[in-house]
């Protein structure tokens, strides 16, 4: 029994990162079904590890992976007559669906939405400036009544 390590997979591509990510995507592929490319009777891992090493499969591999993964999702078992089926399923129910609609006018509850705006625009707002004439305490006479309060209640008796 021959063994296949890192070291083989090296000498074809130089970066174990790269090996590690091409030999488990690989064997996972292989594990799911993907006919091997090398004849072995090993498990994924190896088979793939076997197949970086004897050049079968590259870098490129994650490229053709995923192209393939993407027209399976495509053509995923339903076929062209089961779509054009439904489809004309969907035409015949909407065709024999009727809506109607009604002109919205006087007659309905909801103001009037150009009289609303106008009512908006119209309105004023009128500020009046904070002074003498307002009733809030003056600041300052606060500030003053409470440090002579604290001050009065700290005197020795």
């Amino acid at each position: 029994m021959a063994r296949v390590t890192i070291e083989d997979c090296l000498k074809e591509i130089d970066n174990t990162f790269d090996i590690c990510s091409l030999a488990g995507k690989r064997a996972k592929d292989i594990a799911s079904g993907a006919e091997p490319m090398v004849d072995c009777k090993d498990k994924p891992t190896v088979i793939a590890l076997r197949e970086i090493a004897e050049k079968k499969i590259n870098m490129s591999y994650f490229d053709i992976s995923n192209i393939e993964v993407r027209e399976g999702q495509l053509h995923s078992g339903i076929s062209e007559e089961e779509v054009i089926e439904e489809l004309g399923q969907q035409l015949d129910n909407s065709s024999n669906t009727s809506v109607t609609a009604e002109p919205v006018g006087a007659d309905d509850k909801s103001p009037d939405i150009e009289e609303a705006t106008d009512e908006i625009t119209n309105t004023s707002v009128t500020a009046e400036p904070v002074g003498a004439d307002d009733k809030s305490p003056d600041i300052e006479e606060a500030t003053d009544e409470i440090t002579n309060t604290s001050i009065n209640n700290t005197k020795p008796e």
